[in-house]
């Protein structure tokens, strides 16, 4: 719940929480216990993220909503959608702490800048609630832990957990830019995941190496347009870039041999 700028403004003296995160809790306990409760008031309320703004894709798409509010740093809205179209949609509004008017507001799609409101809904999408929020938590199964009974755990499982081994069956080569909004939640790249995963490396076999020995290192450059350094690679038997070493291959066919 870090993620979701709260509902509901004050914070409890008694326990020194926010007044939501008090109330959610209690919510929570009632339902594992059995004892009737009502929901909180704010369970109805769309659930939003403080988006910071960092990038000139958001600020161009903000200043179709108010061009002088939309300022590098500021912060605006993004509430959480559910969406079954699977278009591509991400909204963003104004910044507005009391959550009363956040299905009414204006909020613009980042992708193509249309305008749109949440309440009537002008999408084939609608906005998560706090209610819904909070009866998926309870429900969310601890993927880091093991049942007692050395199962995985699900919705229902009960009792102290184990850790969950776990097993490196293989290794892929991601992108060093992997998700740095998770550490900053206020980076509009947790809203347009951008894991970058690479292919596997492969290498040239004995016969392919061979073929390559015999040419000419130019022109190999000038017929894969490869670097002298990924052909010296190939030639090596070091991994390159799948694509690169089809571009190997192809030469290997079709240029001429040089005997030496």
């Amino acid at each position: 719940m870090g993620l979701y700028y709260r509902p509901k403004e004050g914070c409890d003296s008694s326990c020194d929480v926010p007044v939501w995160i008090k109330e959610g809790w209690e919510w929570i306990l009632h339902r594992a216990l059995g004892i009737p409760c009502e929901d909180p008031d704010w369970f109805r309320v769309p659930v939003m993220r403080r988006i910071a703004i960092s990038t000139p894709n958001v600020m161009a798409a903000l200043r179709r909503l108010n061009r002088d509010q939309a300022r590098p740093y500021n912060f605006a809205r993004s509430p959480v959608l559910v969406n079954p179209s699977g278009s591509t949609v991400t909204l963003l509004g104004r910044f507005e702490k009391d959550s009363s008017p956040w299905e009414e507001m204006t909020y613009v799609n980042l992708h193509d800048g249309s305008k749109h409101t949440l309440k009537p809904p002008t999408l084939p999408v609608f906005a998560q609630t706090f209610g819904m929020a909070f009866a998926q938590y309870i429900r969310h199964p601890e993927s880091k832990s093991l049942a007692p009974d050395g199962t995985r755990c699900n919705s229902d499982t009960c009792g102290l957990l184990g850790r969950y081994p776990v097993t490196a069956s293989g290794f892929h080569l991601i992108g060093k830019e992997t998700e740095r909004g998770w550490e900053q939640s206020e980076d509009i790249s947790t809203l347009l995941p951008s894991l970058m995963r690479y292919q596997n490396r492969c290498v040239a076999g004995e016969q392919l190496k061979q073929r390559l020995l015999r040419l000419p290192l130019d022109v190999l450059e000038r017929e894969t347009g490869l670097s002298r350094h990924t052909i010296l690679r190939a030639r090596r038997g070091h991994q390159v870039h799948p694509r690169s070493l089809e571009r190997l291959r192809m030469a290997a066919r079709t240029v001429p041999a040089v005997e030496r």
